[in-house]
């Protein structure tokens, strides 16, 4: 095989995931995902090979079979690539916050494989749903913090196959809760000793993850204004025969007590999305008994919430944390938003052309833990680099990098540490630089 394309410091790191793959895998997989970072253009098995500066070296078709017939499992790299994480940018024992979300990944073609008509979020309204030909996709995070900003780095994934197609092939058909509950199950079990806080949107705050969630792991996310609530159950009276009961009297919804003359508003100040705003804020400790059953959920509804005309509510299972911290750490979620246009836009998660189901259950992820990897080589090595550079135009000029940046300076250190390797002679020097002036220049 040849000299990996990308700079020592992010081979070094590629290292931690050999025992993922077999010794041949091992090899493809270095190349594709350093062929991934490193590509300017569609992310196509072929043209990540390409800018890998590996066409020749082995058959092409080795590359494809990587994805469709190698014995490897996402769910096995997820995990290490979520050590990495929590080993180096969340150390300590404090909680862990996991945005978990679903992207559509849009394609087309008939015979891509688990492909499905999907609802379009960011096409549609809720007067008109608009939908699209492609795949969804799960998607599990870990937030970080750097430069004053919050990143979702994705760890673990889940393709999601619509109801119809499961008929067709005569399998059993999986929501998207269920392929998420899975997600948070998975997650929790690799670090069984930290507490985790899986932020979700309202498709995600439901029975499916809250009800025999793992021991360690609470939920934030958005609930219903028009919840059915109802008071804890009452203490069962000495001597009673019978169940006990497992709820109390039936209480108002959320949007009802909002209105009431005698409702317990207060202000708070809290920041989100990077800016500090005074909301108002309504407090309630309720069983949601639908959801949670018996388990007391703290909910919490909120005037004023930026982007929000009407009221909105969020809940926790965790009936212990402050309003401020429930909300604050609800408006986390968005920066998986960010990630996954980011991951769209630079990474190529909706380009890869694959056909078999096994190829395209592992090449979108290749996207997502690119993005990953780029921002977890950056905090640990890329910006103490002299490749390191944040855009800076006369009309434009930024105060933190951007992932933009970061991938930037993944890509530059590569190509300086390929083109610096002191040579014997000015052929030599040729020979390296060619590969890299016919990629750029096709």
């Amino acid at each position: 095989m040849p000299d990996s394309a990308t700079v020592s410091t992010f081979r070094d790191l590629l290292q931690h995931f050999v025992p993922c793959f077999t010794a041949p895998s091992v090899q493809s997989f270095l190349v594709l995902m350093g062929g991934w970072v490193l590509n300017l253009r569609r992310h196509t098995v072929t043209e990540t090979v390409r800018a890998a500066v590996a066409v020749g070296h082995k058959h092409v078709s080795s590359f494809h079979r990587f994805f469709s017939r190698g014995r490897w499992l996402p769910d096995e790299v997820g995990v290490v690539l979520l050590h990495l994480i929590e080993r180096w940018l969340v150390p300590g024992d404090g909680p862990i916050i996991a945005p978990l979300d679903d992207t559509l990944g849009r394609h087309t073609g008939k015979c891509i494989a688990a492909a499905g008509m999907h609802r379009d979020p960011l096409l549609s309204t809720s007067a008109r749903p608009l939908f699209h030909w492609g795949h969804v996709w799960v998607v599990l995070s870990v937030r970080v913090e750097a430069f004053g900003k919050s990143w979702a780095l994705p760890v673990l994934v889940r393709l999601y196959r619509t109801k119809k197609l499961c008929e067709a092939e005569k399998r059993a058909h999986r929501k998207l809760t269920d392929l998420a509950a899975d997600l948070v199950h998975l997650f929790a079990s690799a670090l069984p000793h930290r507490q985790v806080y899986v932020v979700v949107d309202a498709a995600f705050m439901n029975s499916a993850l809250v009800r025999g969630r793992p021991a360690n792991v609470h939920l934030i996310g958005r609930s219903r204004l028009d919840a059915a609530l109802y008071a804890p159950p009452p203490p069962t009276p000495k001597g009673q025969m019978g169940r006990p009961r497992v709820r109390g009297s039936k209480l108002l919804s959320p949007e009802k007590q909002a209105v009431r003359a005698k409702a317990r508003w207060r202000r708070v100040t809290v920041t989100v999305y990077g800016k500090t705003v005074t909301l108002r804020v309504l407090l309630i400790d309720a069983l949601w008994y639908r959801v949670a059953r018996s388990e007391l959920v703290r909910l919490v509804v909120v005037r004023g919430f930026p982007g929000h005309r009407e009221d909105d509510v969020f809940a926790s299972t965790d009936p212990t944390l402050d309003v401020n911290i429930i909300i604050e750490r609800f408006a986390l979620r968005w920066s998986l938003e960010v990630t996954f246009h980011e991951t769209k836009g630079k990474l190529g998660l909706e380009d890869p052309q694959n056909r078999t189901e096994h190829a395209v259950e592992r090449t979108a992820p290749m996207a997502l833990w690119a993005y990953s990897l780029t921002v977890l080589w950056f905090l640990r090595v890329g910006q103490h680099t002299r490749a390191a550079k944040v855009t800076a135009l006369p009309w434009y000029e930024k105060s933190a990098p951007a992932f933009s940046d970061m991938l930037a300076t993944l890509r530059r250190a590569s190509w300086l540490d390929r083109l610096s390797v002191p040579c014997a002679n000015v052929s030599t020097l040729r020979k390296r630089i060619r590969p890299i002036l016919e990629y750029v220049a096709a």
